[in-house]
């Protein structure tokens, strides 16, 4: 499936968040992984927009990290 523009941004930004937040937490991609089981790779991907996330996988990554998904689209810090 080919993405447009508009959905790669999207992609890109909710990783960048992700990223944020993980790391604002003081745990790393492993650590993260570990709590969820996930493999790193699919959370790099996911992290550098090169991964579309399931609805499931971001609540697994959000209560791995101690937050709430809403904050994964907090566009005010964009």
């Amino acid at each position: 499936m080919n993405m447009t523009d508009k959905e790669k941004e999207h992609l890109k930004f909710l990783g960048k968040k992700i990223a944020q937040k993980r790391r604002s937490k003081k745990l790393s991609q492993l650590d993260v992984c570990a709590l969820i089981d996930m493999e790193k790779s699919n959370l790099s991907a996911i992290e550098n927009g090169r991964q579309n996330v399931t609805a499931l996988t971001l609540l697994k990554i959000g209560n791995a990290i101690g937050v709430e998904i809403k904050e994964f689209y907090d566009f005010s810090t964009h």
